[in-house]
């Protein structure tokens, strides 16, 4: 299996007029991490919250070098929360982020350039997982449910769910701004929060220690578009052949990984690059790949998906009164349908 050579930058609470400034330095830091070959190619910075089985078709495509191989250096750089990925992208500081969409529809209602050029995933894959000793819905009331923000688009599937499923309304509960899966989980085993939704391979990791499982978002509510890549549209305008690139090795990733003859060699990447155990790896290969497969094998936005997450959004008075707009407004499909082309996929 081949090295990583993309470079990863962690940014916690960091001012975002200290990031050109971090950027310039990992080069001087992390000379290594780059061939003389991959000097010379144009890097596409990419922002994404964490490193979670979430981002596994990225995983492939950084090891396998499809990145390189469609002629781009993908330096990859970790900004805590979706509000920070947005803001990034928002300054044209990093041009690329993955986020969930409703970031970057409310930046838009804001009157910001940016636009979602890709579906990363359009089901959520999320446990509602509880404390030991919460084994029903209805013990829900009264409870601490532990989120990612109080307005997020998560948050917003979560309030759903807990309505249509369990007949809980806001006042039945409370919700506690917790951060990240990983966050959460921890959250959750510590006893400040009773309540959180997990993906894997927090979910199973949690049920492992006996914590329960009170079914799937996706159950209750469909397919839901769970993230997204965007971009600022200034870059997308003077940069167009490196997005389709940076597309194209990203469609290669999520074909690889769901080709079953590739199966070992995704575990062995899970395994190097969450540091998880075999058992933790086939278990998100079974769930993620071979069952729930939320992730598209061409790229593209899933409409029906979107078209929930506006509904939900409508439904919490994110638009107060007005006409819900297409969610093609939000949406430039047209990089994706040129990487396809490429790819001989239309």
């Amino acid at each position: 299996m081949q090295q990583i050579t993309h470079s990863i930058l962690r940014l916690a609470q960091i001012p975002f007029y200290a990031l050109t400034l971090l950027q310039a330095l990992s080069y001087l830091l992390f000379p290594s991490l780059l061939t003389a070959g991959e000097t010379s190619l144009p890097t596409v910075r990419f922002a994404q919250s964490g490193r979670t089985s979430s981002s596994w078709p990225l995983f492939v495509s950084e090891e396998h070098k499809f990145f390189q191989k469609h002629g781009i250096y993908l330096e990859e750089i970790i900004v805590r929360g979706g509000n920070n990925t947005t803001r990034a992208v928002l300054s044209n500081t990093i041009p690329i982020g993955r986020i969930n969409p409703d970031y970057v529809i409310d930046a838009q209602e804001k009157g910001a350039r940016v636009k979602i050029i890709s579906g990363a995933m359009s089901k959520l894959p999320y446990d509602i997982t509880t404390r030991p000793e919460i084994k029903s819905g209805a013990e829900i009331k009264g409870k601490i449910i532990g989120v990612d923000t109080l307005t997020g688009g998560t948050t917003l599937a979560i309030r759903e769910v807990l309505e249509k499923a369990f007949k809980l309304r806001e006042g039945d509960y409370q919700l506690l701004v917790v951060g990240t899966t990983p966050d959460r989980y921890a959250a959750l085993k510590g006893g400040s929060i009773h309540v959180t939704f997990l993906g894997p391979p927090f979910n199973l990791r949690a049920r492992k220690e006996g914590f329960n499982k009170l079914g799937t978002i996706h159950e209750y509510l469909g397919p839901v578009q769970f993230a997204a890549e965007f971009a600022h549209e200034d870059y997308i305008r003077s940069n167009r052949p490196q997005i389709v690139s940076f597309l194209k090795a990203m469609i290669e990733g999520q074909r690889f990984l769901y080709d079953p003859k590739n199966k070992e060699d995704a575990i062995a990447i899970h395994m190097k690059l969450l540091k998880s155990s075999r058992d933790v790896a086939e278990s998100d290969y079974r769930f993620l790949v071979e069952e729930f497969k939320p992730f598209p094998t061409d790229g593209a936005v899933n409409k029906q998906a979107m078209e929930k997450t506006m509904e939900l959004r409508a439904k919490a008075g994110r638009y107060e009164g007005k006409k819900v707009p297409s969610y093609a407004q939000y949406v430039d499909g047209s990089l994706v349908e040129e990487a396809q082309r490429q790819l001989g996929l239309k």
